[in-house]
C-alpha cells in the first residue's frame, strides 16, 4: 500500500485533514509493519462504530457528534449501557481501534502517554491482542477475549487506575516504542464529574498545562500556549467533580453555536507524564472524548478559567 493509497482510503473513511496527516506522516517515516499500518488505519477510522447505544462519533468536518441515542437518564444519573455490535451492521461499519477484556470494550483514549512515560507505567500483562475483529464481525466475535481491531499487540494493566477504566497497549518495533491507552465507560451510571473525571485522576495531580484555540485545532497547526497560572487551572479541576452531567442529544448544538470562539482545548499533564485532552464550551460545558457526555461546571469556576484562556 502506497502513500496515494493510504490518502484515498483514509478520505473515503473520514473528511478529517488532522487524522490524515498524521496518518501520512507515520508512513513517510517508513513505519510500514503490518501491525503498525493496521493499527494507524484502525485508529483513523476511530470516527464511527455501529453499537447497541447508538452511532457514537465524532465528525471532525462538521465539528459535532451524533446523538447517543440509547444513554438513560433517570434520578440516578446518567447510564452509559454496555457497548454491543448492532445486529446486521456489516460492512457499512466502520470500526473504531478496541480491544474485547473482560466482556468489556475498551475504545482508544485521547489521553496520550509519551513512550519514555509508558514504561514506567507498565503494570501487569493481560496478553495479546488477537487480530480477529473488522466491519464484518457478528457479536459472538466480540466475546472472544483480547479480540481486537488493532492487530498484534502486549496489552497490560496500568499503574495507579483502574483495569476497569483503563488498559494500555506497549509494545517495541526497530527500536521504536507504541504505547497507547484504550478505556472503557460503558455498562456506569454517571452521576457527576467525579464519575468520569475521577478516573482521569487530574485533582492536584497536574505538573503543567497548555492551551489551543479551536482554529489551530481544527486546521491541525498545533500551535500552543502554556498556561502559566495554574491555581487557577487547580481551582477548575477541582470543581469537575460537581459537574452536571447531560446527554449529547440534549447539547449538541455546543459543536456549531456561534462558531470557533465559543470552543477551546486544554491539555493537562500529569505527574505520571499521561497527557489529558478536554474540549471546553464558553457555555460552561466540558468535553472529555471517550466518555460520549458533556459536563456543566459552575459558572464562575469556568469563566474564570476561560478568561485566561487568551
Amino acid at each position: 500500500m502506497n502513500r496515494h493509497d493510504i490518502k484515498s482510503a483514509i478520505g473515503k473513511l473520514m473528511p478529517d485533514n488532522e487524522m490524515e496527516q498524521k496518518v501520512l506522516d507515520k508512513i513517510s517515516k517508513g513505519q510500514n509493519n503490518k501491525f503498525s499500518i493496521k493499527r494507524i488505519a484502525a485508529i483513523a477510522a476511530s470516527a464511527i462504530m455501529v453499537v447497541a447505544i447508538g452511532i457514537v462519533a465524532k465528525n471532525l468536518a462538521a465539528i459535532k457528534v451524533t446523538k447517543n441515542h440509547n444513554t438513560i437518564s433517570s434520578g440516578d444519573g446518567i447510564y452509559i449501557p454496555k457497548m454491543k455490535l448492532e445486529k446486521n451492521a456489516g460492512k457499512n461499519a466502520k470500526m473504531v481501534a478496541l480491544i474485547v477484556y473482560q466482556g468489556k470494550i475498551y475504545t482508544h483514549s485521547s489521553t496520550k502517554i509519551t513512550p519514555e512515560n509508558a514504561e514506567k507505567l507498565i503494570d501487569k500483562k493481560i496478553g495479546t491482542t488477537k487480530e480477529s475483529l473488522d466491519e464484518w464481525s457478528s457479536q459472538k466475535d466480540y466475546a472472544v477475549e483480547l479480540a481486537s481491531t488493532i492487530g498484534i499487540a502486549d496489552v497490560y494493566t496500568v499503574k495507579n487506575y483502574d483495569k476497569n477504566f483503563r488498559i494500555m497497549t506497549y509494545g517495541k518495533q526497530e527500536g521504536v516504542i507504541y504505547a497507547e491507552f484504550y478505556e472503557c465507560f460503558s455498562g456506569i451510571t454517571v452521576k457527576n464529574g467525579e464519575d468520569v473525571f475521577g478516573k482521569l485522576k487530574i485533582e492536584n495531580n497536574i505538573s503543567s498545562a497548555r492551551m489551543q484555540r479551536f482554529e489551530s485545532w481544527n486546521n491541525n497547526k498545533q500551535e500552543y500556549k502554556e498556561l502559566k497560572n495554574l491555581d487557577t487551572l487547580n481551582s477548575f479541576v477541582k470543581e469537575l467533580k460537581n459537574s452536571t452531567p447531560y446527554e449529547q442529544e440534549s447539547v449538541t448544538d455546543l459543536f456549531t453555536k456561534g462558531g470557533e470562539e465559543n470552543q477551546k482545548f486544554i491539555y493537562l499533564t500529569l505527574k505520571d507524564g499521561s497527557e489529558v485532552e478536554l474540549r471546553l464550551f464558553k457555555d460552561g460545558y466540558v468535553f472529555y472524548n471517550s466518555s460520549y457526555i458533556f459536563f456543566k461546571i459552575e459558572d464562575k469556576v469556568f469563566q474564570k478559567l476561560w478568561n485566561e484562556l487568551e
